[in-house]
């Protein structure tokens, strides 16, 4: 879904550009040259005008294909029609291609990028929070429309964070778990779209549209009911993954990747968890469970850890063949980067294996400082280094887990590590919080 009104932002900008004049740079007062702030005023103004021709082009490209396949009519407005003829044929040459659908793609691309800039280079220049709203729904729309939703969520769950009474984000979400085939999910934020009122023009847009969604979504569960089964359903699945409890509450951190894809997801003894935000580029998952556990995670506050450091992991790998207790193991950070300095991830020298994905990493305190990624892509590595590696694993960031807690409100402890303990008490805190996730594929 592509909402015309998104581009006000741009407008808005622009109108606040003529009547303030150049950009303030923060709230306190600037002492970047005015030269410079003039440069830096042109430079975003000219990402806006890219931004702008580019949805036009985009809008053009959607209009012809809707006319082609006969869902758009002109009527009496032959100069619209006119325009959209003329943009596209300007755009066809200009890309070297009539393939309304590769066209479609290369102009959605290309507007992802520049809207990105905007949103990294030029948030000085917005008015207010609604400013960058528009645009953080502009992009994740645009990653859904790219067939990327997975990493559209993150960016609406940051333009919830930031406007939680803007409507636009909370029906794209809906759309972007649509795409992904969470109906549930997507019910649920269609709904909370409503939830939100209608005091505005763009809320009063996103509600009529979610309220269309829950329509239609209501429509196919009802003719999913009156389909006779005649085949035996396909045995479940299951996949298995370690958590711990971060709070009080219930709320477990794991994988992204040990909860993605499931039909149902639970804690030893058939205890349901639900999923309450999924961060795909850090592989990273906040669920929660209906208890309130004996013992919660301490993460560790203070001088980060460093290369070298003695660390050890705890989770439930290969379940049905080692120990249903947990497995403790201890290794090294071998660098404080990832793949090719991807600064997400640290490197352990700590084995894991299947089933250990989402545990935690200790330092020698007992304090949490990652969450193990037990699934390594050898073949990548491969093509990096030229050789399979050994012993090499991957856990997520601390920064990482620590700013998805925040960004959901977590109360979650930290303390700063000064007292070393034995492996054998780390084992025991590892045992106390951890849990085995149980996902029905």
């Amino acid at each position: 879904m592509k909402k015309g009104w998104m581009k006000s932002y741009a407008y808005g900008f622009v109108a606040a550009v003529l009547a303030l004049g150049t950009p303030s740079f923060g709230n306190a007062q600037s002492s970047v040259p005015v030269a410079i702030q003039i440069e830096h005023l042109h430079h975003c103004t000219g990402l806006l005008d890219q931004s702008n021709q580019l949805s036009e082009g985009d809008l053009a490209i959607k209009q012809m294909i809707d006319y082609k396949d006969g869902t758009l009519t002109f009527g009496s407005e032959e100069e619209l029609k006119a325009n959209m003829l003329r943009k596209v044929a300007a755009l066809e040459r200009e890309n070297s291609t009539e393939d309304l659908e590769a066209l479609k793609r290369i102009l959605t691309t290309q507007l992802l990028k520049v809207d990105r800039d905007i949103d990294s280079e030029c948030a000085d220049t917005d008015r207010d929070k609604s400013d960058r709203s528009l645009r953080l729904d502009e992009i994740a729309t645009l990653l859904t429309d790219l067939g990327q939703a997975e990493d559209a969520i993150p960016v609406l769950r940051r333009c919830m964070t930031l406007d939680a009474d803007f409507a636009p984000c909370s029906a794209s979400m809906g759309t972007a778990f649509q795409a992904l085939g969470r109906k549930s999910e997507a019910i649920l934020a269609f709904k909370r779209t409503i939830e939100i009122g209608a005091f505005n023009e763009r809320n009063a847009k996103s509600i009529e549209f979610a309220r269309q969604m829950l329509t239609i979504l209501e429509r196919e569960d009802e003719a999913s009911k009156e389909v006779p089964v005649n085949e035996e359903a396909p045995p479940a699945q299951h996949a298995f993954g370690t958590g711990f409890f971060v709070s009080g509450d219930g709320e477990i951190i794991t994988n992204n990747h040990v909860v993605a894809g499931c039909r149902n997801l639970t804690v030893q003894g058939g205890l349901p968890v639900q999923v309450i935000n999924r961060d795909p580029s850090s592989d990273l998952a906040l669920v929660k469970a209906n208890l309130k556990p004996d013992h919660i995670a301490v993460f560790r506050s203070g001088p980060a850890p460093k290369v070298g450091d003695t660390v050890v992991i705890f989770g439930f790998p290969l379940p049905g063949i080692l120990s249903s207790e947990g497995n403790a193991s201890t290794g090294i950070i071998s660098a404080t980067t990832g793949l090719q300095n991807d600064i997400r991830f640290v490197q352990i020298s700590a084995p894991v294996q299947p089933g250990n994905s989402g545990g935690p990493m200790f330092d020698t305190s007992g304090h949490v400082i990652g969450v193990v990624v037990s699934k390594l892509d050898a073949v990548r590595v491969a093509q990096i280094t030229g050789d399979v590696p050994q012993n090499v694993n991957f856990a997520v960031h601390w920064s990482e887990i620590r700013a998805l807690l925040d960004e959901q409100g977590v109360q979650y402890r930290k303390l700063p590590s000064q007292q070393p303990i034995s492996t054998r008490a780390i084992a025991k805190v590892g045992a106390d919080i951890s849990v085995m996730l149980d996902c029905t594929q």
